[in-house]
């Protein structure tokens, strides 16, 4: 009995041992990860653009007046960026939202192809990153500067991750299952060999079935779908198998793999904010667009109210809505290429003449007509008043013929 006892007594002393120390662990945990600190500052109002720089390097300097804003308690948004075309482009554009206070995670996809407001001969938002490192600038600045510029806000955080951080969290987990829509190969460049089906897909893999192109009707915007729907699952996964003694494994990860401006015990701070939330308010979204060829080249036109409606509902993070007053975004109506701000190089959505081997629906976009002023009438017959005719001369510069940058043909 007294044997018995004595037993009993060193297995309590030795599970309040475990616990002590399981709460030391997690008290320490706890003290050391810590969320970013975020600038309360006002969202900008740009009420008129000044002309775009010509070179990626130059920095535009925000124009209009700032209005005091509140901040929503407990949230925090992100910009993320990766490139996954093998120029170095940032074809994945996402920015997001993380709300503290709620649990829940809103990520808003923007197309590579959307078209920004500046006079270079590639006006697609994923050239810029690129761009500005090949003329000597901060590449992560300038993308940030131009989302800035779409959603009516600067984000607090940043991350352009590396493919490399993806597979090994990936790999972490133990893979992801997902059902792969069709059948999926590619050689030339990244090897991607996918059978379609509900299968386990380790990080390589997952990797070959976001960057795949061939085989989407829409294109891009198709595989941004297959993209989410990826995410969605792997969020889902990874709550549900309680990655807690992960978090360390995956911070070291992203860590090391990921350009940004959060630091480790930040990195921590989100990851611990993503297991507490439930995986129905975990969401993922498109940019509303329309997809219109200009010159030659595919570009995506943000479909201007829908999209300010998909700001404010799920990225802002002020208690004030962003309008159409505070971004630069360029937009069609009626057919023609129109901006909040002064459309730059209106030149390049001008339909101009019939091109040789092009066909109607691959004309670039026609700029809307200017009004014509109206006439002046002539003083030196009051009686018979003259009306000067008054033409506007077409706009005609000569422009190169870019082509696109995609590492995959579409079939």
């Amino acid at each position: 009995m007294r044997d018995k006892k004595k037993l009993l007594k060193i297995a309590g002393i030795s599970l309040g041992a475990v616990v002590l120390t399981a709460a030391l662990v997690v008290g320490g945990y706890m003290l050391w990860e810590r969320a970013p600190e975020v600038e309360p500052g006002p969202i900008v109002a740009e009420a008129e653009a000044s002309p775009q720089p010509t070179s990626l390097t130059a920095v535009q300097e925000d124009k209009g007046t700032p209005f005091d804003t509140q901040r929503k308690d407990g949230v925090y948004t992100i910009l993320l960026a990766g490139n996954d075309d093998g120029t170095g482009n940032t074809d994945t554009i996402m920015v997001g939202k993380i709300d503290t206070v709620r649990h829940t995670i809103d990520f808003v996809s923007i197309p590579r192809d959307t078209i920004i407001n500046v006079e270079w001969d590639n006006r697609k938002l994923n050239s810029v990153y690129w761009g500005a490192i090949n003329n000597g600038g901060n590449g992560i600045d300038s993308l940030r500067s131009h989302v800035k510029k779409l959603i009516g806000f600067d984000v607090d955080c940043y991350a352009v991750v590396d493919l490399e951080a993806v597979i090994e969290v990936v790999d972490l987990m133990g893979g992801v299952y997902f059902d792969v829509p069709f059948e999926m190969n590619y050689d030339d460049g990244p090897v991607i060999h996918l059978q379609p089906g509900y299968q386990l897909l380790d990080g390589y893999n997952a990797i070959g079935l976001c960057r795949y192109r061939n085989g989407y009707v829409n294109g891009d915007l198709e595989r941004i779908e297959v993209q989410h729907q990826f995410l969605k699952a792997a969020a889902e996964q990874f709550i549900s198998l309680g990655n807690i003694p992960n978090i360390g494994k995956v911070t070291k990860i992203l860590a090391e793999n990921t350009d940004t401006n959060l630091t480790a015990a930040n990195i921590a701070y989100f990851i611990r904010q993503a297991l507490m939330c439930n995986p129905e308010d975990i969401n993922f979204y498109t940019a509303p667009n329309t997809p219109q060829d200009v010159q030659q080249l595919s570009y995506t036109f943000l479909d201007l109210y829908n999209w300010l409606d998909l700001v404010n509902t799920a990225l802002n993070p002020y208690t004030a809505p962003v309008t159409e007053g505070m971004v630069d975004v360029v937009y069609l109506h009626n057919g023609a290429a129109c901006c909040t701000t002064v459309l730059n190089g209106a030149y390049y959505y001008q339909l101009g003449g019939q091109q040789s081997g092009v066909s109607a629906q691959e004309q670039p976009v026609e700029l809307a007509a200017e009004p014509e002023p109206e006439p002046t009438p002539e003083v030196r017959e009051p009686e018979t008043p003259q009306w000067p005719t008054v033409t506007t001369a077409p706009i005609s510069k000569p422009l190169p013929s870019p082509s696109d940058d995609d590492w995959l043909t579409y079939e």
